[in-house]
């Protein structure tokens, strides 16, 4: 009885032993590539920055843009005193201008814009190089921080007279005038941000505010301020302000539209000195009244790729007051690297 027992306990501690060293389970099967969720790209819309408004943020160190644009206008009257268009002969200009863009800190950049002018009106016409302007920008706060509040650039701009501006040829009816003749200097704040509609839309606001100040400048004979023969005297141009607020929108990655909406103010121009004599032997006008400037420049976009895009579009004025009325075609492409 005694063997019985001993044999029924061996057989029960034999049946825990085995209870107790159950081998661990197998690792948890791991999904297929097919079975897997697919992490979803952001959606990063290719914008080209709008037609007129400046970039809204600085190229940073290492990197490059360049912008090479094309403006063929057309001035086709004047605004007068009292905001009415009177018409003028058309007076065509063509202008190709590169901007060109060189990030020198993670915050700042310079730039530079050689332009040249092809001007032509009632048969007379003339090619030269335009004034030069150079420019830093300094990335005050990043535009990709806060999900609302813009980013910030503060910006310096200088433009060197290089083009021709006094000393005219009166036959050439002004077709030889590519310069103001100033050493002209622009403070410049510009906001900017890409804001997210959802559903694969995305819409870029641009906001800028540019100041621009002008030295006094020596002139002689028919000259980018009025003139004539025997003119020799000292012309104080007026100050400058000039505010743009800009839109862009994606119908996809690759197709936007924009729209610049553009308000320029310039100050009254004064002159002292001999005013000389116009064509028609009355005194020459070298003054001139402040003036008023509204315009709208609307553009498609297409991008290839993130790097590179073309945008096109037309810049007219809608208003004025002592201003120019013109219409313009602008193509610009713009690469970064």
């Amino acid at each position: 009885m005694r063997k019985i027992l001993l044999i029924l306990s061996l057989l029960v501690s034999h049946q825990q032993l085995n209870a107790v060293a159950v081998p661990p389970a197998p690792w948890p099967k791991l999904p297929s590539k097919k079975e897997s969720p697919r992490a979803e790209t952001p959606f990063i819309p290719w914008f080209t920055g709008p037609l007129i408004a400046p970039v809204g943020e600085a190229v940073p160190f290492g990197h490059f843009e360049i912008q090479p644009y094309v403006f063929a206008t057309v001035n086709t009257g004047a605004y007068n005193q009292n905001w009415s268009s009177v018409g003028t002969p058309n007076f065509f200009s063509l202008s190709p201008q590169c901007f060109c863009y060189f990030g020198l800190t993670p915050w700042c950049d310079i730039s530079i814009v050689p332009a040249f002018f092809y001007n032509e009106t009632k048969g007379q016409e003339s090619f030269g190089f335009g004034d030069f302007l150079a420019r830093l920008d300094f990335q005050l706060y990043p535009a990709d921080t806060d999900f609302w509040f813009p980013g910030i650039l503060f910006a310096i701009q200088e433009i060197f007279p290089t083009g021709k501006f006094e000393r005219l040829d009166p036959k050439k009816l002004y077709t030889d005038k590519r310069g103001a003749g100033a050493f002209a200097t622009s403070f410049n704040l510009v906001f900017y941000k890409v804001y997210s509609l959802g559903n694969r839309h995305a819409l870029s606001f641009t906001a800028s505010a540019e100041y621009a100040i002008a030295p006094s400048i020596d002139v002689a004979g028919f000259n980018a301020y009025g003139g004539g023969f025997g003119t020799n005297g000292t012309v104080l141009p007026g100050n400058v302000f000039e505010g743009i607020v800009s839109f862009e929108f994606n119908f996809n990655q690759r197709w936007n539209i924009a729209l610049d909406n553009v308000w320029t103010h310039t100050d009254a121009t004064s002159f002292y000195g001999d005013a000389g004599v116009n064509v028609f032997g009355d005194e020459a006008n070298n003054s001139k009244h402040s003036s008023e400037q509204f315009s709208f420049a609307p553009a498609i976009e297409y991008s290839w790729s993130e790097n590179l895009g073309i945008i096109a579009g037309c810049w007219f004025t809608a208003l004025g007051r002592n201003s120019t009325e013109f219409r313009s075609g602008v193509v610009n492409l713009t690469y970064t690297y």
